[in-house]
């Protein structure tokens, strides 16, 4: 028996006030954390597909495949454009590679034939574009912009793939790739 005649057996109101203060800053705390892991479990995947998009258009583009050789082994180059190329390998085919910028995909076309789409998997949803809103930039010998086709030596490749808009708010997906390949004119 207390002094005052009774026994405490239950919780005061600033001890529960107290409890449920402490459980509230930890759910807020937790809850931001899982907001963001949640996040970054749709966006990892998505950067990491977009990263592997960009590098294999890139791959195919300056190395070829099984179908033609790519930019790395270009004689000459037969057209120029912000957005499209025409290059005779060394194999003495006539390769072209167009971004159509309406659509946000990349072509490829072998010997005048039908384009095909680069890579093959890209998806629905993915948009292939150039970085500045060009993919090629050309230079001559002297390292300036080339005038005409015949004289470029150099090609500078930029180009972005994405999701959406890119945005990591958006849980979307961005990666951007850049090479440059030299033009040795071979007769």
């Amino acid at each position: 028996m207390s002094v005052l005649g009774y026994n405490k057996k239950a919780f005061t109101m600033i001890e529960l006030v107290m409890v449920i203060a402490i459980v509230g800053i930890l759910a807020a705390a937790g809850s931001s954390v899982m907001i963001y892991l949640t996040q970054n479990m749709s966006y990892i995947p998505n950067q990491l597909n977009m990263d592997m998009t960009a590098q294999d258009a890139l791959n195919i583009m300056v190395e070829g495949d099984s179908q033609a050789k790519g930019m790395r082994f270009a004689k000459s180059v037969t057209s120029k454009g912000n957005n499209q190329l025409i290059f005779n390998n060394q194999d003495g085919h006539s390769i072209e590679y167009r971004l159509d910028t309406g659509q946000g995909k990349l072509y490829r076309s072998i010997d005048g034939g039908s384009e095909n789409l680069m890579p093959y998997y890209q998806g629905a949803g993915i948009t292939i574009e150039g970085v500045g809103g060009n993919i090629f930039t050309y230079y001559d010998a002297a390292e300036a912009e080339a005038n005409n086709a015949a004289n470029v030596r150099r090609i500078e490749i930029a180009l972005a793939c994405r999701t959406g808009t890119g945005s990591f708010d958006e849980w979307e997906g961005r990666a951007q790739q850049l090479t440059s390949i030299t033009v040795k004119k071979m007769e």
